[in-house]
């Protein structure tokens, strides 16, 4: 028997950051980032990297496995993927020689 397929509809967060000269996409919902020269190459490069990371859990058919430890959680047949509840900057000291 053939296992029954359906799709989820998420809104993921992505956080876009620039590092020195390169930009990153970055989202915790599946720990996934991507790189480009410009925040338009990041962004087409996360789009890519998501795209070929779904195929491949789905060719292997473990999603709730994957959605688990990536902390979505499931509520009823419905999957939600973790929420960022604040964002903040954190004053640190790093130890560097002179």
């Amino acid at each position: 028997m053939a296992m029954k397929r359906t799709t989820i509809r998420a809104n993921i967060p992505v956080l876009s950051l620039r590092e020195g000269e390169a930009f990153m996409c970055y989202s915790p919902a599946f720990d996934l980032v991507a790189h480009g020269d410009s925040f338009e190459d990041a962004k087409r490069s996360f789009a890519q990297s998501l795209k070929l990371f779904i195929e491949e859990v789905s060719k292997k058919g473990t999603w709730e496995v994957v959605l688990g430890e990536y902390g979505w959680e499931k509520v009823k047949k419905d999957w939600t993927p973790p929420r960022i509840i604040g964002q903040e900057s954190q004053a640190i000291e790093i130890p560097v020689p002179a």
